[in-house]
């Protein structure tokens, strides 16, 4: 099967978007960080951790797929929603931030053990998807520090569609997600049962469907797709989370506390890119703004820090 997802970053590209995974390693006790890019046209996240866990030669972990084995009857993700359709929030009112020396690059942050125990028990607590807990607080760091004023914004939430539909190779983009609106007074729990209904109303199934628009009209159809995409309306960003992992790292000649993080590529219209996982009972989170915003590092560093500081406080 072809790639057809991967078709739109080729596409974002002619427009000088990078499609950069960042993926990097991470020595807790040093603070060294070796990068690992991987590119979004040829591997979604989950696409592109294997994709280096077999260039490592580490032992492999499951690969995680869907809870649905199969793609659903066209009318169950087609159907209209009457009265469940939100309004599209207004374009969100980004700072002027002060010229920076540094220009904005990936950063990045890990939780203890204690820490990262303590907010799956959290989410288990209260019935709540740890996604939701992680999306709150990251809404609320970019309200703090990237906003000029709290308001409602979007973010593409991500779904694996793998093992409910099938690729040439397992490690292409196998993804899709909808649109998730974070308003200013919300709480996890407002997020979880937002993100369970765009589940159950099969909105990723829309957005999986549309995004292979390809097959039918080609790349050159794709290039005038994205270029009208690009100038609609701007969301926050994109929510990346790849869940949790244990991984053999030593065994490809890293530090036995090493760490592996990752982050998305990030565009004008989804400026906030992020990643978050779990790896070996610990939580890793990174942060890039995109450069369309004027931020630099000491920006991207603070609202990482900001969103770290909101998980730990509340864990």
């Amino acid at each position: 099967m072809t790639d057809y997802l991967g078709m739109w970053y080729r596409a974002r590209a002619r427009h000088g978007i990078d499609d950069t995974i960042h993926f990097a390693v991470i020595e807790p006790a040093t603070g060294r960080r070796h990068e690992f890019p991987v590119r979004h046209r040829d591997h979604d996240g989950i696409g592109g951790l294997f994709h280096l866990l077999r260039g490592w030669r580490v032992p492999l972990p499951p690969m995680p797929v869907s809870r649905q084995a199969a793609p659903p009857p066209f009318w169950h993700w087609l159907r209209a929603l009457p009265g469940r359709r939100e309004a599209t929030p207004p374009a969100p009112p980004w700072r002027a931030f002060p010229a920076s020396d540094e220009p904005a690059t990936v950063a990045s942050a890990c939780l203890s053990r204690a820490h990262t125990f303590a907010l799956r028990q959290r989410a288990r607590d209260q019935s709540l998807s740890l996604n939701a807990v992680l999306l709150t607080a990251l809404h609320q760091a970019v309200t703090d520090t990237l906003l000029r004023a709290p308001v409602a914004g979007r973010w593409l939430y991500p779904v694996n569609m793998r093992g409910a539909v099938r690729g040439e190779r397992d490690d292409q983009n196998l993804s899709s997600g909808f649109y998730v609106t974070a308003r200013p007074e919300d709480g996890p729990v407002d997020l979880d049962r937002r993100v369970r209904d765009g589940l159950r109303a099969q909105r990723h199934w829309r957005f999986w469907h549309g995004a292979r628009v390809g097959r039918w009209v080609g790349q050159g159809g794709v290039n005038w797709l994205c270029d009208r995409f690009l100038a609609g309306s701007p969301k926050l960003g994109s929510f990346t989370c790849l869940g949790e992992w244990r991984l053999d790292l030593a065994a490809a000649g890293f530090p036995p506390d090493a760490l592996l993080t990752l982050c998305g590529p990030g565009s004008p219209n989804h400026p906030v890119s992020n990643g978050a996982m779990i790896v070996n009972d610990r939580l890793t989170l990174s942060l890039k703004l995109d450069p369309s915003l004027g931020a630099g590092a000491d920006t991207t560093r603070a609202c990482l820090a900001a969103w770290r500081d909101r998980l730990e406080r509340s864990a």
